[in-house]
Protein backbone atom coordinates (compact mmCIF):
# COMPACT_ATOMS: atom_id res chain seq x y z
CA UNK A 1 0.00 0.00 0.00
CA UNK A 2 2.73 2.81 1.07
CA UNK A 3 4.85 1.83 -1.90
CA UNK A 4 1.63 2.41 -4.43
CA UNK A 5 1.08 5.38 -2.69
CA UNK A 6 4.64 6.27 -3.08
CA UNK A 7 4.13 5.44 -7.45
CA UNK A 8 1.28 8.00 -7.42
CA UNK A 9 2.83 10.35 -5.42
CA UNK A 10 5.79 10.36 -7.66
CA UNK A 11 3.60 10.31 -11.52
CA UNK A 12 1.99 13.02 -9.79
CA UNK A 13 5.28 15.01 -9.33
CA UNK A 14 6.36 14.29 -12.53
CA UNK A 15 3.17 15.54 -13.80
CA UNK A 16 3.31 18.92 -12.07
CA UNK A 17 6.62 19.53 -12.76
CA UNK A 18 6.46 18.81 -16.65
CA UNK A 19 3.02 21.06 -16.53
CA UNK A 20 4.86 24.19 -14.89
CA UNK A 21 7.63 23.25 -17.08
CA UNK A 22 5.50 23.79 -20.19
CA UNK A 23 3.67 26.66 -18.74
CA UNK A 24 7.21 28.19 -18.08
CA UNK A 25 8.47 27.77 -21.70
CA UNK A 26 5.27 29.99 -22.29
CA UNK A 27 5.49 32.39 -20.59
CA UNK A 28 9.21 32.86 -21.53
CA UNK A 29 7.88 33.67 -25.41
CA UNK A 30 5.61 36.09 -23.92
CA UNK A 31 7.84 38.30 -22.01
CA UNK A 32 8.73 41.46 -24.15
CA UNK A 33 11.82 42.39 -25.31
CA UNK A 34 14.07 45.15 -23.67
CA UNK A 35 16.67 47.09 -25.17
CA UNK A 36 19.64 49.16 -22.91
CA UNK A 37 21.02 52.05 -24.16
CA UNK A 38 24.07 50.23 -25.57
CA UNK A 39 21.77 48.13 -27.20
CA UNK A 40 20.84 50.97 -29.10
CA UNK A 41 24.38 51.90 -30.02
CA UNK A 42 25.05 48.67 -31.46
CA UNK A 43 21.80 48.74 -33.05
CA UNK A 44 22.52 51.74 -34.72
CA UNK A 45 26.28 51.36 -35.17
CA UNK A 46 27.06 54.59 -33.37
CA UNK A 47 30.60 54.96 -31.84
CA UNK A 48 29.35 56.88 -28.34
CA UNK A 49 27.35 56.87 -25.70
CA UNK A 50 26.74 60.30 -26.23
CA UNK A 51 25.40 59.80 -29.90
CA UNK A 52 22.56 57.72 -28.05
CA UNK A 53 21.78 60.31 -25.12
CA UNK A 54 21.25 62.82 -27.75
CA UNK A 55 18.98 60.81 -29.44
CA UNK A 56 17.49 59.53 -26.19
CA UNK A 57 17.03 63.61 -25.15
CA UNK A 58 14.19 63.94 -27.96
CA UNK A 59 11.32 64.91 -26.50
CA UNK A 60 9.26 62.17 -28.45
CA UNK A 61 11.86 59.33 -27.49
CA UNK A 62 10.03 56.33 -25.97
CA UNK A 63 9.98 56.62 -21.77
CA UNK A 64 12.01 53.93 -20.58
CA UNK A 65 9.92 51.17 -19.41
CA UNK A 66 12.15 50.21 -16.73
CA UNK A 67 15.50 51.25 -14.64
CA UNK A 68 18.43 49.74 -13.08
CA UNK A 69 21.72 50.80 -10.98
CA UNK A 70 19.72 53.64 -9.39
CA UNK A 71 17.79 55.10 -12.50
CA UNK A 72 21.54 55.40 -14.73
CA UNK A 73 20.31 51.88 -17.06
CA UNK A 74 17.02 52.41 -18.41
CA UNK A 75 15.26 49.75 -20.48
CA UNK A 76 12.80 50.43 -23.42
CA UNK A 77 10.04 48.54 -25.18
CA UNK A 78 11.68 47.00 -28.24
CA UNK A 79 8.37 47.73 -29.88
CA UNK A 80 8.24 51.74 -28.88
CA UNK A 81 12.01 51.60 -30.24
CA UNK A 82 10.38 50.03 -33.53
CA UNK A 83 8.09 52.97 -33.46
CA UNK A 84 10.41 55.42 -33.17
CA UNK A 85 12.80 54.30 -35.36
CA UNK A 86 9.83 54.68 -38.51
CA UNK A 87 9.19 57.89 -37.45
CA UNK A 88 12.87 58.96 -37.37
CA UNK A 89 14.86 56.78 -39.97
CA UNK A 90 17.64 58.68 -40.31
CA UNK A 91 18.78 57.59 -36.78
CA UNK A 92 19.05 53.93 -37.82
CA UNK A 93 21.99 53.72 -39.80
CA UNK A 94 25.58 55.84 -40.50
CA UNK A 95 24.57 56.44 -43.97
CA UNK A 96 21.07 57.79 -42.64
CA UNK A 97 22.37 59.90 -40.28
CA UNK A 98 24.82 61.58 -43.10
CA UNK A 99 22.41 62.35 -45.51
CA UNK A 100 19.82 63.75 -43.05
CA UNK A 101 22.91 66.41 -42.00
CA UNK A 102 23.58 66.94 -45.48
CA UNK A 103 20.03 67.58 -45.76
CA UNK A 104 20.06 70.07 -43.01
CA UNK A 105 22.84 71.43 -44.12
CA UNK A 106 21.13 72.11 -47.79
CA UNK A 107 17.43 72.71 -46.77
CA UNK A 108 17.17 74.67 -43.26
CA UNK A 109 21.10 76.49 -42.68
CA UNK A 110 21.50 78.05 -46.17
Amino acid sequence: MIFLMIGIKTRLNKSLHKSCNNKLKLKKTQLPQLLSREDLKIRWQMNSRQSVHQVASKPDFPQPVFAFNHGKTPLYLATEIKIFEINHPWVITPGARLAYSHWILRNVID
